[in-house]
């Protein structure tokens, strides 16, 4: 700036020896035209200062002090020290006020150095100027701190009104004239709150810009808190921006509009002053009889004459008025309208500023996109890209401003403009603001969002391992930055989230490949993160203990018998799980789902289906051997005869139902008979027995299910045509085509065999209809033992059930599953043909309604409510209670908890022993 000025057009201009053209008199002899030249000086600084930091600023009025600084620089050069004291008072006071001017960006204009390189001496010995060039530190850094006070106090006021622009501007754009509001009233409101939203984004821009520059200029630090007082209004600039953006295409329908309604009201003033004008002509030939012609030569510069040049140029600017929207129209206009108010003193001053001010909202108004454009401008931030990193931080330490990030973005690559202005390559400009944002934002949120997972799976596994406190450490969300579109940049965008999936996928990919026992926490770590955040993240290809297609069906096929009695089936989820026991030197179990049959069968071929049939009919017949000697041995005998007697005395009805008592009492006598190494009775083994049976059942299940599976994947992509034979046929292909065809259409026939039609479990229900016969009379009484089974099967799978909270060898028999009993008890109910007589001992309803009435009686026990109010009741329950010792107390409770679980458990057996029987409703 200084180069240009020392060097360049302005020193030529201000040492031109300006009286070597004039043929009359010297321009410092021409009082006139040095005392238009102060007025017009003096009314411009007056009126730019009186408006300079009050909402009546316009966009250029800081641009003209440099202006109006040069100009008096050329007048002080021509006039000498005859200059006007009030000028050379006002043009300290302007120099004193505004030290530092910025005329474009961050270049800076220096008032009082400007002043002290190119003034004429004299100027600079004056007292006022010397004074202000003393003092030139001192009232730039009160300037800076005028500045920071502004900051930080006005910061609110600004906020709230830029706010409440967006509102009302959002609001009044999407409106209409028949909402209520007649059209002149609706562009009058546009004109207003558009020119509003210029103005206010004028007036933050060259603040932030001068704030910025005077802490360089002079080395001050700025605060933190400054700089998110910095960061918020670059994001108001850019939210003003938006907004224009957002509603450009209602703005610019009204532009014409507003327009021509702006200069309909200028000609109407316009009219106005002249129907003045012509009145006063009028009157004032009256007065002089007409003979205004004929006068001497030197009166030839009356009232009269200046009424008819005054008309003149009136005419001039109504006819330039038509060309207002141009940039000549414009520049006549302003000039015949200062020809009228120069000639014409009489006219009043409002009126005249009235029309002014009109002038000065068309032009705005035609210079709407360009003064928008300089208005939000944040160019000025290329020159100080250290605050980029502070910025990004302070945002992502603040998550719900996350949307306030892409405003950010789009403040620092206005730098790039200047950068394009001068073709220059701005991909390291834009790399630059790339990594910032990735090392500042991104980042942080893929490691607290990973933390933030591995806290949530710990604190649920190891209890006390991981002690977050809310109240002291604070509660960040960081998927409000998961939530933000992408950012864009110059020729690229920034999805976080994308960002954010990709690194979570390769780091749980590459912890599970490290560790592969460690892939169930992956994937719970996973889970979370879809439910929490909702990222979409790739399933765990490590499983542990799996190899490409995991377990092998075939290889389970042909030991059946082992595979039934290590593992536990799930009914609802259709899974076998691997007993602890048979996996004491692993620290995870295999599981068995219909994943692994489907695979195992597009590797060996569908049909090892009916081989699985096979296998496990060759397995039911050998345990129903082994479950008719149990039936036919004495003991079970003797006691199931008894049973059968109690059934026909009693006549069971819904009623009383099969006495839990009971059950409870054959499953004692049976246990007397004898118990195993490992502490088993012989209804224990029984019950296990039923149980293999179950899960051999649920083998089978599972495989017809993973055959449909991978028939279903199979022939996923096939056209549902009628044949490629008879599409062949159709186009008439030569006999080979025909016969590809038919060939295609068995292969694909032999993929799509008949497993929806085929009832395996039928299949296995009807090949042992010959256990109903007279000659297994022994077995006409196995429902009678489901009650004593119900309530055994339900007193283990308690017990495993608490051994899954402990270690060593009391883990060893934990599980939590074992719906092979129920799916074992309903298939040999349907093969001995014993539904209804079971139906007939409403089991599961008396045992509800026992274990009900136990656990009430014992709350009762227990209960202070039972024993009635006031002193009475307080001292009938101190005497129950006196009653209890502790250790009674104690049982008790322990009681009411072992009956409510061992009530839930059976109420489970029931759920599935009644979804189990659905498989053999057809059969």
């Amino acid at each position: 700036m200084d180069d240009l000025l020392v060097t360049g057009l302005f020193q030529r201009c201000i040492h031109e020896d300006f009286s070597l053209q004039l043929e009359k008199e010297e321009l410092k002899d021409n009082a006139l035209f040095l005392e238009e030249v102060s007025f017009g000086l003096r009314t411009a600084i007056v009126k730019v200062l009186n408006a300079i930091e009050t909402s009546k600023e316009q966009p250029d009025d800081r641009e003209k002090l440099v202006g109006l600084l040069g100009v008096f620089v050329l007048y002080s050069w021509i006039s000498g020290e005859a200059s006007d004291k009030k000028t050379l008072k006002m043009i300290s006071k302007l120099a004193a006020n505004f030290p530092v001017l910025h005329p474009v960006s961050n270049v800076r204009f220096l008032s009082i150095e400007f002043l002290s390189a190119h003034s004429p001496s004299w100027f600079r010995a004056s007292t006022l100027f010397r004074d202000v060039r003393r003092d030139a530190a001192i009232l730039k850094r009160s300037y800076l701190t005028r500045l920071d006070e502004a900051l930080i106090k006005d910061s609110h006021e600004t906020h709230r009104s830029i706010c409440d622009w967006l509102v009302s501007f959002s609001t009044l754009a999407a409106s209409s004239p028949a909402q209520n509001l007649s059209s002149q009233s609706l562009l009058d409101r546009h004109l207003q709150q558009a020119t509003l939203g210029i103005l206010l984004a004028n007036k933050l821009q060259k603040f932030l810009r001068s704030a910025i520059d005077l802490h360089v200029l002079l080395e001050v630090p700025i605060s933190k808190e400054q700089v998110r007082q910095l960061r918020y209004g670059m994001e108001l600039l850019k939210a003003i921006e938006y907004m224009f953006n957002k509603l450009r295409q209602e703005v610019a329908l009204s532009v014409g509009q507003i327009v021509g309604h702006l200069m309909s009201v200028v000609r109407e003033r316009l009219l106005q002053f002249k129907s003045w004008l012509a009145e006063d002509l009028n009157s004032k030939l009256k007065t002089s009889n007409g003979n205004m012609f004929n006068r001497s030569p030197s009166k030839t510069r009356e009232p009269e004459l200046k009424l008819m040049d005054a008309l003149c140029a009136l005419n001039i600017t109504m006819k330039a008025l038509d060309f207002l929207p141009t940039v000549q129209g414009l520049f006549t206009f302003r000039l015949a309208f200062d020809v009228v108010t120069c000639l014409q003193s009489k006219l009043q001053e409002e009126r005249i500023k009235e029309i002014e001010d009109y002038i000065a909202l068309i032009e705005l108004t035609l210079n709407r996109g360009s003064l928008i454009q300089m208005a939000t401008d944040c160019s000025f931030l290329f020159w100080n890209k250290e605050m980029m990193a502070t910025c990004f931080s302070m945002v992502y330490s603040q998550a719900g401003e996350a949307r306030h990030l892409q405003y950010l973005v789009s403040a620092f690559l206005d730098g790039a403009k200047l950068l394009q202005c001068g073709c220059a390559d701005a991909s390291l400009y834009e790399k630059s603001i790339r990594d910032c944002l990735l090392t500042e934002v991104v980042e942080p949120i893929c490691h607290d969002i990973e933390t933030d997972l591995r806290l949530h799976v710990h604190s649920a596994h190891l209890k006390g391992a991981v002690n977050v406190n809310p109240t002291k450490t604070g509660v960040r969300d960081p998927s409000w930055f998961l939530k933000i579109k992408p950012l864009r940049l110059l020729s690229s965008f920034i999805h976080i989230k994308s960002r954010v999936e990709v690194y979570l996928n390769a780091a749980f990919y590459d912890h599970a490949a490290v560790a592969l026992h460690n892939w169930k926490t992956y994937n719970e770590m996973k889970n979370i993160a879809e439910l929490k955040y909702g990222l979409s993240l790739d399933a765990i290809h490590l499983p542990g203990q799996t190899l490409e297609q995991g377990v092998d069906v075939l290889e389970i096929m042909r030991n059946i018998h082992i595979f039934v009695a290590c593992y536990t089936y799930n009914l609802n989820t259709q899974v076998f799980v691997e007993r602890p026991s048979n996996a004491r030197n692993r620290k995870n179990l295999n599981t068995v789902n219909v994943k692994h049959a489907a695979n195992s069968i597009r590797t060996h071929g569908i049909g090892i289906m009916s081989t699985t049939v096979n296998f496990a009919y060759q397995f039911l017949a050998q345990k129903f051997l082994v479950f008719s000697q149990f039936l036919f041995d004495d003991h079970i005998k003797s006691r199931m005869v008894k049973e059968q007697r109690f059934y026909k005395e009693k006549k069971l009805q819904a009623e009383s139902g099969y006495p839990v008592e009971r059950a409870e009492k054959l499953n004692k006598d049976i246990r007397k008979l004898g118990v195993t190494d490992d502490g088993f009775s012989f209804l224990d083994q029984f019950r296990r027995l039923i149980a293999e049976m179950g899960n051999a059942l649920g083998f089978v299940r599972m495989v017809r299910l993973g055959g449909l599976n991978y028939c279903t994947t199979a022939c996923g992509s096939l056209p549902m045509t009628k044949g490629f034979e008879e599409a062949a046929k159709t186009f008439f292909l030569p006999k080979a085509g025909i016969d590809a065809g038919l060939i295609l259409d068995k292969a694909l026939e032999s993929q799509n065999l008949s497993v929806n039609e085929t009832d395996y479990f039928a299949i296995l229900t009807n090949i042992f209809s010959e256990l109903k016969g007279n000659d297994n009379i022994h077995l006409r009484d196995f429902f009678l033992l489901v009650p004593a089974l119900t309530i055994n099967a339900a007193d283990a799978i308690l017990q495993s059930k608490e051994k899954l909270h402990k270690r060593g060898r009391d883990a060893v028999n934990a599980t939590f599953t074992d719906d092979g009993f129920a799916l074992g008890i309903a298939y040999i109910l349907k093969v001995l043909d014993q539904d209804k007589q079971f139906d007939s001992l409403h089991w599961f309803q008396s045992a509800r309604q026992h274990f009900v009435a136990e656990r009430a009686r014992l709350e009762e026990s227990l209960d202070m409510d039972s024993t009635g109010s006031g002193m009475n009741g307080l001292q009938a329950w101190s005497q129950k209670l006196a009653s209890l010792s502790k250790e009674e107390a104690q049982n008790m409770q322990m009681m009411m908890k072992k009956i409510t679980a061992i009530l839930m458990e059976v109420e489970l057996i029931e759920f599935t022993f009644t979804g189990a029987r659905v498989f053999f409703q057809g059969s």
